[in-house]
Parts: C-alpha cells; sequence; structure tokens
C-alpha cells in the first residue's frame, strides 16, 4: 500500500531532505517499486523510519494542491 501525502506536509518533509522528487533517485530503484507498487503514480520518494528504526527509501503519492488558497 502506498501513502498519501497532502502537499503541504511534503513541502515540509522535502524541505529537510527527507521526500523528494523520483528525478533524485537511479533508475533502478524507480522501476522496482513501479514494479512492485501498481498505485503509485511514479512521482516522489520519503524516508520512512521503521519499527527497528532503520531509515529507508519509499515511495509516495503526494495530495493535489488545495485550489481554495
Amino acid at each position: 500500500m502506498i501513502d498519501t501525502l497532502s502537499r503541504s506536509d511534503y513541502e515540509h518533509e522535502r524541505h529537510f531532505g527527507s521526500a523528494g522528487p523520483v528525478s533524485q533517485l537511479d533508475t533502478k530503484t524507480i522501476d522496482a517499486w513501479r514494479a512492485n507498487e501498481p498505485e503509485w503514480t511514479g512521482k516522489y520518494w520519503l524516508y520512512v523510519r521503521g519499527d527497528d528504526r532503520v531509515w529507508s527509501l519509499h515511495p509516495i503519492n503526494v495530495s493535489a494542491r488545495d485550489k481554495t488558497k
């Protein structure tokens, strides 16, 4: 299952370097994620801390911008 971050949460994570666009990753990682995660839009990643306290890269989706702001 792919997590979806709000645009503001994504921008916050990106500011601190813990999220970003897939253009920053190698194609091997992107291809593996696309093969294993069909609901991933293929645009963004996030560092996620596991229960074992190890940080790892994960594909994420980001919601559309709120047009009311």
